[in-house]
């Protein structure tokens, strides 16, 4: 066993489509439903998974904000992040053509060199960054049922 598999976890999440293009996701002890907008062909009844994506990357950064801000003593009082992401619409298969993270923070201490030490390691410590960023592929595989 090598040093890094011993630190390998594994997560997983299942979903059933509920029709249309809204799907239910089940992980650990939680139940939400993911769905389009009207226009999209959706009944709206949850966030997109695109929007899903973001909020995912935005909490994975806020996480590691209040537990690195605790580690580096800097009395964090109000944290609040806004993510833009944009799509090509005529880019088939789409993907977003650039993510921006704005991070504001209200700290006891306010020194613009620590605040920005904590975002960039924040950032630097969060998986779903670090996914993005090692392009990792997914493998899909058909199992009929």
């Amino acid at each position: 066993m090598t040093l890094r598999e011993s630190f390998q976890k594994t997560l997983r999440v299942s979903l059933d489509w509920k029709g249309d293009v809204c799907s239910e996701v089940k992980m650990r002890h939680h139940t939400i439903l993911l769905d389009s907008g009207m226009d999209e062909g959706g009944g709206d009844q949850g966030p997109t998974p695109t929007e899903i994506f973001l909020a995912s990357l935005g909490s994975c950064i806020m996480t590691n904000i209040s537990r690195i801000g605790q580690k580096m003593k800097l009395g964090l009082r109000d944290v609040h992040m806004e993510i833009t992401g944009v799509k090509e619409h005529n880019d088939h298969p789409s993907s977003f053509v650039t993510l921006s993270i704005d991070v504001l923070i209200k700290a006891k201490s306010q020194d613009p060199e620590k605040l920005r030490k904590l975002v960039r390691l924040a950032e630097e410590n969060c998986t779903i960054s670090n996914t993005l960023r090692n392009a990792v592929k997914p493998s899909v595989r058909l199992q009929p049922i």
